[in-house]
Order: structure tokens, then C-alpha cells, then sequence
């Protein structure tokens, strides 16, 4: 079922805290705050209304929200999601209103993330107007923490239709449109949402960025640096209860449809940044 993913539509993140969730992703990440139903935060940061979602919720819980085309789709993503042990939930008409979307439906990975599938969610017609001139011009990706990277690559390839885009060690670069990649999943002691990456005009704003947050005091996890296999210039950068953010820049852009071999890096710091850049967690390290 190839191509069964539109685009990449919000991430949910439940948290103890969402006055300093709110805080960070305005006041450091530089997205704009708009109007939410009653104990939701929403978040923009281009056309998608909303691209990010914080609530509270005692147990840190994180998720995702991709956009298919269809109920038809929808449908069959399900039967293939169940027929591959997932349980599939649809849900209520209040759900989809407050999701801004015409209907969805979710599951859960192994390590509790939760994946929402949305029909027909709302953009703005208005301008993405950030809380600072950050230059973020879209949410850009996501990078999983993965205790079993081959099973979750048969997840975003064989079920919800993505592509391999190259190969880091036991993970892997998955693409969803022409973009080199959009999902990252990684070998990790752990299963979790790992980085929410937004993109930027280009290489100064990422060098403007990587100064505002060091005068900021924000911990710099990785680069900036560039990654071998895609090309994107990066900084990637520690957000509150241990959710990594990132800021991309560049990046190669290739046709969905290309058939292309998978490249093999190794799962080395060399293979994570061509600059050199050291990281200080053990996903990016190598």
C-alpha cells in the first residue's frame, strides 16, 4: 500500500506540566500559540491548524498524527494495522472536533506511543506568525527511540506505506512523500517519541538558532552538524521532560517514486554528523 501517508499532522504530548511545555515551545522553539478547546494548548508553525498539541496528562504520554486521504484508506490502514496485532480505536465525533480533522482513528506501538490517522484535518488559510523569528517554515519529522528498529520499520513500511531511505546501523531513514526522510527510528534501550524536528529557511537561521539557545541556557545535544545520508544541516536540543527538539536545514529532495537502493552506514558518530559534531546521548552517539 504504498504512499498511504499524506503528511505528518501534529504531535500530541501529554505532560505534568503544560505551562512549561507552552513556555518552551513559544518562548525557545518559536512556535505560535493559537485557540484551543478547554485543556488543550495547540501550537502552529506553518499551515497545519495545529501542528503541535500539549495537555496534561501524569504519565508523559506522547504521540503522533498522520494524515491519510480517504475513509477508504482509513479503513484499510486499519485492517491492515489489526491484521498485524495493532488494536485499532475510532474515534468519537468530539475527538475528531477537538483534533480539528473529520474523522480518525489510532493505535498504539509497543512502547505506548500513540499514532492518531486523520481524514480530512484543518489547515489555516491565515500565515504562520511565530512568537520569534525562529525562520521555522513547517514541522519537518520525527525520531523514534526503538527497542526493536525491525519491527517498527515493517510498521512504517509494509503497513502505513513509507520507504527506506537509507539504512544507520539496525535503523533507519523512512520517507514518506520526496523528502529524503520524515521518520527516524533508532536502536535504543527504550521505545519512545525521541525528537520532534522542525525546518528552517536555510543554514543561518540554524547558526542564528544555535546562539539563541545557548544565551538561553537550552543544552545542546547534538551539532550543529550535518548528516551524511540526508544532507540536512542540524541541531537538535533537549526540551522539558526528556523530548528532544530539533531545528533541519537543506536536506536532499528526491522523487517519492524513485526506486533507489538503501544505503548502509554504519552505526558510528561518523555515519550521525559530517561535521564532526559530538552527541551526548546514546541514540546519537553510535
Amino acid at each position: 500500500m504504498p504512499g498511504v501517508i499524506e503528511k505528518l499532522r501534529y504531535v500530541r504530548l501529554g505532560t505534568s506540566n503544560p505551562a512549561a511545555m507552552t513556555d518552551f515551545v513559544t518562548r525557545i522553539v518559536g512556535l505560535q500559540q493559537i485557540e484551543a478547546p478547554e485543556g488543550l494548548a495547540m501550537f502552529r508553525s506553518d499551515d497545519r491548524d495545529p501542528s503541535m498539541i500539549v495537555y496534561r496528562n501524569d504519565a508523559d504520554e506522547q504521540g503522533i498524527a498522520l494524515q491519510v486521504r480517504d475513509p477508504a484508506t482509513l479503513d484499510a490502514v486499519s485492517e491492515r494495522l489489526e491484521a498485524g496485532g495493532y488494536k485499532v480505536a475510532t474515534g468519537s465525533a468530539a475527538e475528531a472536533a477537538a483534533r480539528r480533522c473529520r474523522s480518525f482513528a489510532w493505535f498504539r506501538t509497543r512502547g505506548g506511543t500513540r499514532i492518531e490517522l486523520l481524514v480530512r484535518p484543518r489547515d489555516s488559510g491565515w500565515r504562520y506568525f511565530g512568537s520569534r523569528d525562529a525562520g521555522i517554515t513547517e514541522f519537518f519529522g520525527v525520531t523514534f527511540a526503538s527497542t526493536d528498529p525491525e519491527a517498527d520499520i515493517r510498521l512504517w513500511v509494509d503497513v502505513l506505506g513509507g520507504k527506506v531511505a537509507d539504512y544507520i546501523g539496525e535503523g533507519a531513514y523512512i520517507a514518506l512523500d520526496d523528502q529524503h526522510h520524515r521518520i527516524t527510528i533508532l536502536p535504543s534501550g527504550r521505545d519512545s517519541l525521541l525528537e520532534i524536528q522542525f525546518k528552517v529557511e536555510g543554514l543561518h537561521q540554524l547558526m542564528q538558532n544555535k546562539y539563541f539557545l545557548d544565551s538561553a541556557q537550552v543544552g545542546i545535544v547534538h551539532g550543529p552538524g550535518r548528516r551524511p545520508a540526508s544532507g540536512e544541516a542540524f541541531l537538535s536540543f533537549r526540551g522539558p521532560d526528556g523530548v528532544l527538539f530539533g531545528f533541519v536545514a537543506e536536506g536532499d529532495v528526491r522523487p517519492f517514486e524513485e526506486s533507489r537502493l538503501p544505503r548502509q552506514f554504519a552505526h558510528a558518530p561518523a555515519s550521525f554528523c559530517a561535521w564532526g559534531s559530538a552527541a551526548n546521548i546514546p541514540e546519537y552517539c553510535g
